[in-house]
């Protein structure tokens, strides 16, 4: 029989421990004297004290992120919780008992109570109590003695203050153990309830994300079939339109660097709501544009704010999920963001047949203004903040920047010309080491081909796609779309995106990433170069519909092959940096083909022609990708 192990040294009152932190403030009394002794009666809780202790009696469990701070998960493997487990039943054994347990080979049971989970949390308190000491003296040595700012002494009434807020976080970490508020809990137990909380869904934060994707995919979906119109009204070239949509792109590629360091900075917060007030100004003024600069000054805007959101988006679920559940956190996402552009076209079409190309904009950015409010008060911050120190640990100036009597004009202020240099610093800093892990990537082979051939293909797509298929459906001389007609098609291309993805991503698992990428981009060539022959015969609706749904079968390839080829590739390491190398040269080619679509539609004269032109730059580029494989899939094999 194997032996059942249960600590049950209760907590004998945390104020009598002696903290190796001997820089702790002192807490002055109601009347102004420190108060030094440990008496119930004396002792006054601070307001950030009351309201913990209020939540720990609430019956409500911490947050699971907060807990997952405290248990130090980052795999959230058996194995891993099991070793926290173990590590949280001998916090504060003595040695004898610790090699007791480790010389059990077969332990029936290994029990925790709620002392040893007490007493874990306190050990965590005290090491970060050092840690902030260290780094407090660390910041001080470095500065001018004129500047330091010591930590004040520990008294008594820190000790206390401790205590209390120890207390109260063991009771909020128990009850997220223990739902059923168990008095103890065993290790199997514990792996449960921790594995189970990990891979649930973080419903109640996900659904305001998912509900601001919904509605960018829609607001996106509505404006695709108005922005042929716009043209028409506004009297511009094929080569001002490719202008005038690539420079959404433009802004967004140079925005991506800039606002994964101010969202790591600031937060995820400020960008989910301060972006849409930038969309809801750039979509919005597209409706009073009155020439090309107007209208392009509109998307330079909106391709900023889109950066911004997408950015803030992606660092917001990542905070919120764990390794269990991070692929299905992300999946509402971009659920809703694909629903959103599937409904989106139709609706557009037929508002604007309605209502008008100028109103259907108004109603859209202000739709995008209704949801930075609606963020603003159902999101909350997910960033997970550095611990500065705890609210005992306040140095002087700290506590005159914190307190309530201070006004903003004698509160201390960062000095802005250093605050400036700092965020230039930073942003200059993250363009260095995203091109300095982004050369040795580019030179491995299948990474770098995969990167050529996907901006090729967002060539093809923004040229062909975005610019130049909606100028052929609504050309007055060929098929000549109403609105709600051309939300119709884009509508049917996204659906057939949408219901094709789970089946080409199998096909893609079982033939490969290269045949997928070759495959997606033959189809999407073949259907560019067939296109010009429909818009001549405009009453072979079937065959049309055959053209374009071999379009949206080789987008929804493209949109799978090239990611998880870069997955397969490269090592866990250097993945990240290469998913972000790929979408940037998607970016590139974004920019790049509606701008020069456009042009070569002007200087020939024709939609047909430049559609055609589309597809040969395509076509290349995947006849090269082809070679290029199979030249580096010999000379692998000679190695």
């Amino acid at each position: 029989m194997g032996t059942s192990f249960v600590w049950n040294n209760h907590h004998k009152g945390f104020a009598t421990i002696s903290t190796q932190n001997d820089n702790l403030s002192e807490q002055p009394t109601k009347d102004g004297e420190t108060n030094d002794d440990d008496d119930d009666d004396d002792f006054r809780p601070p307001r950030w004290l009351r309201k913990l202790q209020r939540k720990a009696k609430s019956n409500a469990p911490m947050d699971s992120q907060k807990a997952y701070q405290y248990l130090q998960l980052e795999k959230f493997s058996e194995d891993e919780l099991q070793d926290r487990f173990r590590t949280i039943l001998e916090s504060g054994k003595p040695i004898e008992l610790v090699e007791a347990i480790h010389s059990v080979e077969e332990p029936e049971e290994l029990v925790l109570n709620q002392a040893q989970l007490e007493h874990y949390i306190l050990e965590k308190v005290q090491q970060q109590e050092q840690a902030c000491e260290q780094a407090h003296m660390s910041s001080s040595s470095s500065s001018s003695s004129d500047h330091q700012d010591a930590l004040s002494p520990s008294s008594a009434y820190t000790d206390r203050l401790r205590s209390e807020f120890v207390q109260a976080e063991t009771q909020l970490l128990w009850r997220f153990l223990t739902p059923k508020e168990n008095t103890t809990l065993t290790e199997s137990q514990f792996v449960e309830t921790v594995t189970a909380a990990a891979t649930a869904l973080d419903k109640q934060r996900l659904s305001p994300l998912t509900l601001s994707m919904v509605m960018i995919g829609l607001s996106v979906g509505v404006t695709t079939p108005a922005f042929p119109f716009v043209v028409q009204n506004l009297g511009l070239t094929t080569g001002e339109y490719g202008m005038v949509i690539s420079a959404f792109a433009l802004t967004k590629l140079m925005g991506n660097i800039p606002f994964a360091v101010l969202v790591e900075r600031n937060g995820r917060k400020p960008y989910l709501v301060y972006s849409l007030i930038a969309i809801s100004t750039g979509v919005g003024g597209i409706g009073l544009a009155g020439g090309f600069e107007e209208l392009y000054a509109c998307r330079l805007v909106t391709g900023l704010g889109v950066a911004a959101l997408s950015c803030a988006a992606t660092m917001a679920v990542t905070d919120i999920s764990t390794p269990l559940n991070r692929a299905s956190s992300f999946a509402p996402i971009s659920a809703g963001f694909a629903a959103g552009t599937a409904m989106g076209p139709a609706l557009g079409g037929m508002l604007i047949d309605e209502l008008g190309v100028n109103p259907t904009f108004y109603l859209v950015g202000g739709s995008f203004l209704m949801l930075g409010g609606v963020n603003s008060m159902l999101l909350d911050e997910t960033m997970k903040q550095p611990n500065k120190g705890f609210p005992w640990q306040e140095t002087p100036t700290v506590r005159k920047q914190n307190s309530s009597e201070n006004t903003s004009d004698n509160a201390p202020l960062k000095d802005s010309d250093s605050e400036n240099s700092e965020n230039n610093d930073s942003i200059q800093h993250a363009f260095k080491s995203a091109l300095g892990q982004w050369v040795p990537l580019l030179s491995e082979a299948p990474v770098r081909n995969v990167c050529i051939i996907n901006a090729f293909y967002w060539v093809a797509l923004a040229g062909g796609q975005m610019t130049l298929l909606p100028l052929l459906l609504t050309d007055p001389s060929g098929l000549a779309m109403t609105a709600t007609q051309v939300g119709q098609v884009y509508m049917g291309m996204s659906f057939v995106q949408v219901l094709g993805n789970p089946v080409f991503a199998r096909v893609v698992d079982k033939v490969g990433t290269v045949p997928g990428i070759v495959g997606g981009c033959t189809m999407i060539t073949a259907a560019m170069y067939s296109m010009p022959a429909c818009a001549i015969s405009p009453s072979d609706n079937l065959q049309m519909a055959a053209v374009l749904g071999l379009w949206a079968a080789g987008s929804t390839l493209l949109s799978t092959s090239p990611i998880a080829h870069i997955g397969n590739t490269v090592d866990d390491s250097k993945r990240a940096q290469a998913i972000a190398l790929l979408r940037t040269a998607g970016d590139v080619g974004f920019l790049v083909g509606a701008s020069s679509m456009g042009m070569v539609s002007d200087w020939a004269g024709s939609l047909e022609t430049a559609m055609q032109s589309s597809a040969a730059i395509l076509g290349t580029a995947t006849s090269w990708y082809v070679a290029r494989n199979m030249m580096t899939s010999k000379l692998l094999s000679q190695k």
